[in-house]
């Protein structure tokens, strides 16, 4: 009978590579900002990429470099999966407003409608999120053992 006994697992410091990470992503939003574009599924992807991408290098920033221990990282990875996915839902909203604002039609791009539709799933992408965190954490501690 083996016992259950994982060390912790050290995070990767924030380096030159989440930099070029975030100008990427700059650039793919500023080439998604001109065309007309109605569709819901490239501004969802685009508001989820923008969060996990700053949850994530805010996250390394902090504590990149250290140990996080196994008792803290299914928490840890809960809470981290939660605040991407509502924040998925933020910033996909934004995503759209700013859209209308550059595009400044009278028949607007994203109805305020939708972009209230997109906030009213925060908790729902929320708990999604925080699911796939512990989800990744525990393939994490499955493959380490």
């Amino acid at each position: 009978m083996s016992t259950f006994r994982a060390e912790g697992m050290k995070l990767p410091a924030r380096g030159r590579k989440a930099r070029w990470l975030a100008i990427v992503y700059g650039l793919i939003l500023f080439l998604w900002l001109n065309p007309e574009d109605y569709s819901v599924w490239p501004v969802t992807l685009l508001g989820t990429v923008l969060s996990a991408l700053i949850i994530v290098l805010w996250t390394l920033g902090k504590i990149g470099g250290k140990e996080v221990s196994t008792r803290m990282m299914l928490p840890g990875a809960i809470l981290l999966g939660a605040t991407i996915g509502i924040g998925a839902s933020v910033i996909t909203a934004a995503l759209m407003f700013f859209k209308n604002a550059r595009h400044a039609h009278l028949f607007l791009d994203f109805p305020p409608g939708q972009m209230l539709a997109i906030l009213e799933r925060a908790p729902i992408w929320g708990l999604a999120g925080g699911l796939t965190g512990l989800a990744l954490a525990l393939i994490w501690l499955a493959l380490k053992n």
